[in-house]
């Protein structure tokens, strides 16, 4: 049963991209995108950076298929500051896979785009948690670590995402801002993830 989100969201992930393959024999309206940006986590309160390698296949003028693969890590809590030696242990890591169906709400006659995006979205990674400190059972009683927590996700949820485009001196760039929400178990939003993409036109 654990395998069944898995089984569907790499289903619809091979049917987007196939989809969108066969669009492309017929138009060459295909962009290719690398990016970097910030991450902050919800849960636990990090934050961290995220690489993304992104395809975007225009099915309509407005209407785009966009399926990427990004890395996360985190670099510091959000108070800036790692109070006790454990707390520098501490880190949240991992890739989304996500396939976004998006739309262009506003486009300009210089060709400025403001998107909204959805889709699914499979995380793949894990967190290390400090527990905290306890005192000793043995005289004399002093404080002591209580080991930390250690979780690893495989599971399917879905992101949001709002772009904006526009385009460069060179016609066959793409420059795009991201601001994305992952969300997962039912937790709105889990990652938030700012990107500055760089696109180039295939």
């Amino acid at each position: 049963m654990k395998n069944i989100p898995t089984t569907i969201f790499i289903f619809l992930l091979i049917s987007a991209t196939s989809f969108a393959q066969q669009l492309e024999e017929k138009s060459s309206n295909m962009t290719y995108r690398i990016g970097t940006g910030v991450l902050v986590e919800g849960n636990w309160g990090f934050y961290g950076f995220n690489v993304i390698n992104e395809l975007s296949f225009k099915v309509r003028d407005r209407f785009s298929i966009n399926p990427s693969l990004t890395y996360y890590h985190s670099i510091i809590n959000s108070n800036f500051s790692y109070t006790f030696p454990e707390d520098r242990e501490e880190f949240v890591s991992g890739i989304f896979t996500d396939v976004r169906f998006q739309y262009d709400i506003i486009r300009t006659k210089k060709d400025f785009r403001l998107g909204l995006a959805f889709g699914p979205s499979y995380q793949l990674g894990g967190e290390v948690i400090h527990r905290g400190y306890q005192l000793s059972d043995s005289e004399p009683r002093v404080q002591e670590s209580a080991g930390f927590m250690v979780e690893r996700h495989r599971r399917l949820g879905y992101v949001s995402q709002v772009t904006f485009d526009w385009q460069p001196a060179n016609p066959n760039r793409r420059n795009t801002i991201g601001v994305s929400m992952s969300s997962f178990d039912g937790y709105w939003p889990y990652y938030l993830l700012v990107t500055y993409r760089l696109g180039f036109k295939m």
